[in-house]
């Protein structure tokens, strides 16, 4: 039988912790520094792997929600209307079924960011008024859920100064509340 992920990260946590870290020099700090750092991202990789999908997918949908209704309120000229049939194209090609794999998922996010930010340039070039300032609310919207969604997805870290008041992982994965909507 093999070791689950769980185990194996508890494991190399184990190694840091007990035989790595003890062995390194006390003069040489920035390798116990180094090695701590590597310890915190193990244990938090220990907290989020099994919820790693469901992040994922639920930024894909928030991203892919932003750029549906950026692409329909788009108005002004070339460059905009090029990068919003850009999008509208993207969108199209987009999976009937998503993938099963967090990268592939995490790699469609990441397409249709870049093709956001194209549009986004594009309407400060020659955007109209209406479409800017229509773009500015839905995107300050979307980055307020999204950037909740990561520090709730980092929060084992404890840099975040509002901590406390971050929901928990369950809570930021399952709650209407942190998905964007293109209404």
């Amino acid at each position: 039988m093999l070791p689950d992920i769980s185990n194996r990260i508890n494991n190399l946590s184990k190694a840091l912790e007990t035989v790595i870290i003890p062995a390194i020099p006390a003069d040489n700090s920035f390798a116990t520094e180094q090695a701590a750092l590597m310890l915190g991202h193990l244990k938090m990789l220990d907290q989020q792997w099994d919820f790693a999908y469901l992040y994922e997918k639920g930024s894909f949908d928030n991203m892919l929600a932003l750029a549906s209704k950026l692409s329909q309120i788009a108005e002004g000229g070339g460059e905009s209307q090029m990068a919003a049939v850009q999008i509208r194209t993207l969108l199209a090609t987009q999976p009937d079924m998503l993938p099963l794999t967090v990268n592939t998922i995490n790699n469609l996010s990441v397409g249709l960011g870049k093709a956001v930010d194209k549009l986004i340039t594009a309407a400060y070039k020659d955007g109209s008024v209406k479409f800017k300032s229509a773009m500015l609310s839905s995107v300050l919207d979307y980055n307020h859920i999204q950037s909740a969604r990561e520090r709730t997805w980092f929060k084992a870290n404890n840099l975040d100064p509002d901590v406390r008041d971050l929901p928990s992982m369950d809570e930021m994965l399952n709650s209407e509340k942190f998905t964007y909507s293109a209404a």
